[in-house]
């Protein structure tokens, strides 16, 4: 829990419909947690339009200048890194565990609102799917817990049973209807993150299919395409003239099947597959078709005819 931080970001925004000023400025608490190679990670959302960051430590007193190393938006991650030698002396860096399973327990910790010191809340991952990021208008994977979530308390890392970090807080569903919904940034995500920093000294983002697909689940829509009764698949209905696919698939190609993983009329087969025999983990989420910098097979049916083909 040592490696938990609180941050302190004060914030300007732009003002564009003055745009040679900035509105006043605010300030907000959150959380992070330190990682190898004397890095802090915390929400973007949580440093968005800083002048100045801070962090500090668990038991101290004392805020520590912080650096933005980098944000991203999409994805709601920022890193940021302290030059001061003080503020690492005693600190241990997490350790990054998979991606947990459904009922899976995980412990949340952070410094929400209400009191100054940690808090730690012990829950449960109850889904495991695709999420809307409110900060990034994007969709990524992500975990669902049944712990509620408040101010102050996204950035913080989630611990499993064995007190590796499986993901990051990073937003909550406030409705009348719903209670102690909140969701979590898997590791996977998080991964990508960090090797994309690692590897080009920024973050770049996330790939995407680059194409727009139909459901299928009209059977007279199926029989027009050519499609056999027990076959089953979704429609593509525009190709990004600048995707890598558009040299092979074309409007009205119909996908079959994902990484050898057959696709329902509906495009929603929530699947995941674990490929060990490598370092990190694969995963396949048919519900919403994303690629997510891995190599698939997809076998497409056009107009009769099956083609094999290979994206990257």
């Amino acid at each position: 829990m040592d490696a938990v931080v609180k941050v302190f970001c004060i914030h300007t925004e732009p003002n564009f419909s003055m745009p040679w000023q900035r509105k006043r400025q605010y300030s907000s608490s959150s959380s992070g947690f330190v990682i190898s190679g004397r890095r802090v990670l915390t929400n973007a959302h949580s440093v968005e339009h800083y002048t100045q960051v801070k962090v500090k430590k668990r038991g101290s007193d004392t805020k520590y200048l912080a650096t933005v190393l980098s944000i991203g938006t999409e994805c709601d991650i920022a890193m940021l890194t302290v030059n001061n030698d003080v503020f690492w002396e005693g600190v241990s860096p997490v350790e990054f565990g998979e991606l947990p399973a459904l009922q899976d327990a995980v412990t949340v910790a952070g410094y929400p609102i209400g009191g100054d010191t940690i808090s730690v809340t012990s829950r449960v991952v109850s889904r495991i799917e695709i999420l809307s990021c409110i900060h990034g208008s994007t969709e990524l994977l992500g975990l669902k817990i049944d712990a509620a979530i408040n101010f102050g308390n996204t950035g913080g890392p989630a611990f499993n049973d064995k007190g590796h970090c499986v993901g990051i807080t990073f937003q909550s569903l406030r409705q009348d209807e719903a209670e102690n919904i909140g969701y979590v940034i898997p590791t996977p995500v998080i991964q990508h993150f960090i090797q994309d920093y690692e590897k080009n000294g920024a973050y770049t983002g996330f790939p995407i299919l680059g194409i727009e697909w139909q459901k299928m689940e009209n059977p007279d829509l199926r029989k027009a395409m050519g499609m056999k009764p027990e076959q089953k698949g979704v429609r593509i209905r525009r190709v990004d003239a600048a995707a890598p696919e558009s040299g092979v698939l074309k409007s009205s190609d119909i996908v079959l099947s994902f990484d050898g993983v057959d696709i329902a009329n509906d495009g929603t087969k929530g699947l995941f597959r674990h490929k060990m025999g490598a370092n990190h983990l694969h995963i396949i989420l048919l519900q919403d078709l994303y690629l997510q910098l891995y190599l698939f097979l997809i076998y497409v049916l056009s107009m009769g005819t099956i083609m094999n083909m290979k994206l990257q």
